[in-house]
């Protein structure tokens, strides 16, 4: 089973959020890997095209370091990372 995390600054980049999906992943036997994906914003065209709201709108992408922070947390329960 791969398991994606999609990692959204101000959402879901907590430390204590990140340790427990990784302690629960980290317990599943079937697990074959980790994803992080990061946040981007190529939805907001088609919600603009819908005429509403993008509700992310002033979310910024993770930066490289976020990134590492979270891709090392899941690493550090013995979890192939990608």
């Amino acid at each position: 089973m791969w398991i994606r995390f999609v990692l959204v600054p101000g959402l879901t980049d907590a430390v204590s959020n990140v340790d427990a999906v990784a302690q629960v992943v980290a317990g599943l036997s079937t697990v074959e890997r980790v994803e992080v994906l990061p946040f981007h914003r190529l939805g907001a065209g088609k919600y603009a095209a819908l005429g509403l709201p993008f509700p992310l709108a002033d979310t910024t992408p993770p930066t490289p370091e976020l990134l590492y922070r979270v891709r090392d947390q899941f690493r550090g329960y013995g979890l192939t990372v990608y």
